[in-house]
C-alpha cells in the first residue's frame, strides 16, 4: 500500500470539493462502524493510550461488538454464518465500488493536491476493509462455527477486493506524483 506524506491529510481537510471518491471512501468507513465491523475511532486520544498502555485485559478478553451484535441478530449458527457470509459481501462490495471510483481518476485533469486528499481517503477505506476483513475471521473462530465453509468463499472474495483496492491505490499514487511533478513544471 502507499504512504502519502502527512501534508495530505492535512490537506484533506482544506480541500473544499468533496470527490465521489472520498464520499464513497469516508460512507464505507461509516457503515463499517455502524456495522460494528470495526470499532468505532477513539480519536487520537485513544490510539495515544494503546500505544502508551496497550489494549485492556477487559478489552482483550471480551467478545468484539460484532460477534455480540451477530449473536443477537441471529439465533442459530446457521443463521450466524448466513449473516457473516452476507456483511462479507458486503464489504467486499463497498470495496470495489470505492476502487471503481478510484479507477475514474486516472488520467484526469484534477490537481495533485485534490488527488492525494482522494487518496488519503482512499486508502483510509483500504485500513477499514482489513480491519473488517479481521472481525469476521475473528468472529467466525470466537463463534467456533461447525460449517464456516459458506463464509469462506465470501472470505475470498473480499481478499480479492482488498487486492484490487491495494493495486488501484498505488496506481493512484503514482499518477498523483506525475501530477505533482508536472505542476511543478509548469
Amino acid at each position: 500500500m502507499s504512504m502519502v506524506a502527512s501534508e495530505a491529510m492535512v490537506e484533506t481537510n482544506l480541500t473544499n470539493e468533496k470527490s465521489s471518491l472520498r464520499k464513497v471512501s469516508d460512507a464505507y468507513t461509516d457503515r463499517a462502524e455502524r456495522e460494528n465491523w470495526i470499532a468505532k475511532s477513539a480519536g487520537i486520544l485513544g490510539f495515544a493510550r494503546v500505544l502508551m498502555d496497550g489494549a485492556s485485559e477487559e478489552e482483550q478478553d471480551s467478545a468484539s461488538p460484532y460477534t455480540l451484535q451477530v449473536k443477537a441478530d441471529a439465533p442459530s449458527g446457521s443463521d450466524q454464518i448466513n449473516l457473516i457470509r452476507a456483511d462479507i459481501e458486503s464489504a467486499a462490495h463497498g470495496l470495489d465500488v470505492a476502487t471503481m471510483e478510484a479507477e475514474k481518476l486516472y488520467g484526469t485533469d484534477r490537481s495533485a493536491k485534490a488527488l492525494r486528499a482522494d487518496l488519503v481517503s482512499y486508502e483510509s477505506a483500504l485500513v477499514t476493509a482489513k480491519k473488517a476483513r479481521r472481525t469476521f475471521i475473528d468472529t467466525l473462530t470466537a463463534l467456533e462455527m461447525d460449517d464456516a465453509n459458506v463464509a469462506s468463499y465470501a472470505l475470498t472474495e473480499l481478499d480479492l477486493s482488498i487486492d484490487n483496492a491495494s493495486d488501484a491505490a498505488d496506481k493512484l499514487a503514482t499518477y498523483a506524483a506525475d501530477r505533482q511533478s508536472k505542476e511543478s513544471l509548469s
